[in-house]
């Protein structure tokens, strides 16, 4: 209900005039956070699961049953012959009964098993609950950041289509006067044309940008706050690619389920083997018995106690069909695990390495982006005295505007890397999230 009424509160100040801002982070998260499918089908799941337990505990409990019954009875009675004892005749009466039962089970192997199982059962839904919420911040910050990535496309597409359409105007001008060959003419259009064209691919990118956001939280989103031009740099800490996969293997969430889940296989076994062993239980009754016919009315009344024992002789090999499919269940179990460890080490050390090469790649990019502003300027003073054709122009704009691309991606890189370190590593929180949301302006 809190989450429903946040995610109505944030949609007004969004939607009131006067009132609109630019949605940031942490926003786009709430929204997420009470509108996402995959989101609340895991908490479903979760609470679900927690029903195990109870479910489990009840089958030790106390099972107390009533029962009544009432019914119109219409006897037509012939007797055998004269020396048959009673008369013949019709005779109508009404029965009436009631029986409370009471089974208290005091040695069932398979339901304290299962009682027990339940505990692994609860304990891996938390874990998945938990690895769902992180994974709902990563793909919130993916998907939050790949509007940004567009949008800054996009600008990037549209200021090179502004150069070159300059770039143009000045190739026909300077052929009017005789100054350049009609070839340059052809070199600027072909670049104009491109760069149109590169500007309605970048418009198709945001609307996909805006579309695939829009599945996370319900609503579309128009307006973002960007990212700081400048955003801290930061090494993990420890700068230690060994200890940070040491530290996956141990506090990773999946790995966290995925051990809980091979313990509640385990006890599985158990379980179903428990089938072979006898049951016991206590059970009591208490009755009434009401009834009429040829020899006139009865009232009986019966109350009950003793032990009540069971054993399973045979079942047709049920149960030892199922104590070898639990065993083959736990194998499968064994093996998710081993490839949850795998993934989460392999997670580990790209995420650390993108983290580490991210740094080095903005400051590397950031220099080109001045190289490739002076080589344009260069390029463009050259194209006027003659010394530099349309061709370079075009390709000078065109250095310049990846140059700006691969910035601004390496940018949003560097933090989903940072993220989803954390989240190998089993750290990631709300709180990163905030952290980030920060760096935006």
């Amino acid at each position: 209900m809190r989450q429903i009424l946040a995610q109505t509160l944030l949609l007004a100040v969004f939607m009131q005039p006067g009132l609109a801002r630019a949605a940031d982070l942490l926003d786009v998260y709430a929204l997420a956070e009470s509108s996402d499918p995959i989101y609340q089908e895991a908490r479903a799941n979760y609470r679900a699961t927690l029903e195990s337990k109870p479910q489990a505990r009840a089958q030790l409990l106390p099972q107390i049953g009533l029962s009544a019954s009432t019914f119109r009875n219409q006897q037509d009675i012939t007797t055998g012959g004269p020396d048959a004892f009673g008369g013949a005749g019709e005779v109508e009466f009404t029965s009436r009964a009631y029986s409370l039962d009471l089974r208290q089970p005091l040695f069932r192997a398979p339901e304290y098993m299962q009682y027990q199982q339940s505990d692994s059962i609860v304990k891996q839904a938390d874990a998945e609950l938990r690895a769902a919420r992180q994974d709902l911040v990563i793909r919130v910050a993916e998907a939050y950041f790949d509007v940004l990535a567009a949008e800054d496309n996009l600008e990037f597409a549209r200021a090179e289509k502004r150069s070159l359409e300059q770039q143009l105007d000045q190739a026909e001008q300077r052929f009017e006067v005789g100054l350049t060959a009609i070839t340059d003419i052809r070199e600027a259009e072909a670049g104009y044309d491109s760069a149109v064209a590169q500007v309605i691919e970048a418009e198709n990118a945001v609307d996909n940008a805006r579309e695939a956001l829009r599945e996370l939280t319900g609503q579309y989103v128009s307006d973002f706050n960007e990212l700081n031009d400048e955003i801290p740099l930061v090494k993990p800490e420890p700068a230690d690619i060994d200890e940070w996969t040491s530290r996956s293997q141990e506090q990773n969430i999946n790995i966290t389920a995925a051990e809980f889940s091979l313990e509640t296989a385990n006890k599985e076994i158990d379980v179903q083997k428990a089938g072979h062993l006898p049951t016991l239980d206590l059970v009591a009754s208490t009755g009434y018995d009401k009834t009429g016919g040829r020899f006139g009315s009865t009232r009986t009344h019966t109350d009950a106690i003793g032990l009540e024992l069971n054993v399973p002789l045979f079942s047709g090999g049920a149960t030892t069909s199922r104590t070898r499919e639990a065993r083959d269940l736990y194998d499968a179990n064994l093996q998710r695990l081993h490839a949850t460890r795998r993934n989460a080490q392999s997670l580990t050390r790209q995420s650390y390495l993108g983290v580490i090469s991210g740094i080095s790649r903005i400051e590397a990019l950031k220099k080109a982006v001045v190289s490739n502003e002076t080589a344009l300027e260069a390029t463009n003073a050259g194209f006027d005295v003659g010394t530099r054709t349309a061709v370079d122009v075009v390709a000078a704009e065109r250095a310049l505007s990846d140059a700006r691309r691969n910035l601004s991606r390496a940018r949003y890189d560097y933090i989903i890397n940072t993220l989803r370190l954390k989240q190998a590593a089993g750290i990631l929180s709300d709180q990163d999230l905030a952290l980030v949301n920060r760096w935006l302006n």
